[in-house]
């Protein structure tokens, strides 16, 4: 055998070992998908899981009486549910006495809080279901409480890449990056620092039927903006007033009424301000910046549309950050 022949023979012998590897790869996958059916189908019933999904997890079409559209964020915590429910792999009637089971699945995926009580009334939705089709009773798996509710709170900050809240951010920082910045984006940051707005309502802006400007007969302005984040409440009692106090609001307010600002992408934020700043970095300094000129915690609470002081406390106001009336 020549030289040239037994290199064309090795490409044709690492040729077939390479096919044989992928066509091993895919028996192998097909072999682990046919047991995570087999799975699913041992404690979700396909023909139940079906009429659930109709039921509870797709939403009407809006412009069709018959139509179902699919609700990505029902069917995002549905499938988590699913996986859950394989998982501790009992008998929704047999739940409530397996709770630590559940908390412990929470506590490996390292879910946060918020998310996995979705996935938690998701899938006591589904035993409620389950049970009730098969006339067996049913207790629902309770909220973590207590010491449950700690640890989970920990593992999920314990995460690698977990979410953090937004550092603020002050004038001064935007000042800074004013000149690096494209000057739409740099008037939509202006937009949320000096109006604690949240993104989408920044966005609204642009919206004339989302916002408006009063003019009381003392001659200050107030801009009204329509919360489109909260649903659970009246049309009317959805807008928020926001005074225009300081120049640099009535600025703000002419770049409202020019239209002329752009969200900036996530990734131009972290290049000029740093990793920890995301479109909620106006608003997160709002507070603070208020305070610092004198304006009361309740005044400020209203402007961003809470509910309650507790919530503009404890979630807006930077803990070592002080300010001293009158200096």
């Amino acid at each position: 055998m020549t030289l040239e022949e037994a290199r064309s023979r090795a490409k044709q012998l690492n040729a077939q070992h390479h096919l044989k590897q992928q066509e091993e790869q895919l028996r192998k996958i097909e072999q682990d998908q046919d047991d995570t059916q087999r799975r699913y189908d041992a404690v979700l019933p396909s023909e139940f899981a079906a009429e659930f999904e109709i039921r509870f997890v797709r939403k009407r079409d809006s412009q069709t009486e018959q139509g179902l559209r699919k609700n990505t964020r029902a069917y995002v915590t549905w499938r988590a549910a699913q996986r859950l429910i394989v998982a501790i792999n009992t008998d929704p009637s047999e739940w409530f006495y397996h709770t630590d089971r559940v908390y412990d699945y929470f506590w490996q995926q390292k879910m946060s809080l918020r998310y996995l009580q979705g996935v938690l009334r998701m899938a006591n939705l589904w035993g409620f279901f389950f049970c009730r089709k098969l006339a067996r009773p049913f207790l629902p798996i309770p909220v973590p409480r207590g010491y449950e509710r700690q640890r989970l709170i920990d593992a999920n900050y314990e995460k690698r890449g977990v979410a953090r809240a937004s550092r603020p951010l002050s004038p001064a920082d935007l000042q800074g990056g004013e000149l690096k910045l494209n000057r739409k984006n740099f008037n939509w940051l202006f937009l949320s620092v000096w109006f604690g707005l949240r993104p989408k309502e920044v966005d609204s802006l642009h919206a004339k039927e989302l916002w408006r400007v009063e003019t009381l007969p003392s001659g200050r302005k107030i801009l009204w903006v329509f919360q489109t984040k909260i649903i659970a409440l009246p049309p009317e009692d959805r807008w928020k007033p926001i005074p225009i106090l300081y120049d640099e609001q009535h600025f703000a307010l002419q770049i409202a009424e020019s239209g002329h600002f752009r969200r900036p992408l996530r990734k131009t934020l972290r290049k000029h301000f740093g990793c920890g700043v995301t479109l909620y970095a106006g608003r997160k300094g709002f507070t603070d910046l208020m305070l610092s000129k004198n304006q009361s915690l309740e005044n400020i609470s209203v402007w961003m549309g809470h509910s309650s002081l507790q919530r503009t406390w404890r979630s807006y106001k930077q803990r070592r950050k002080f300010h001293l009336a009158g200096y």
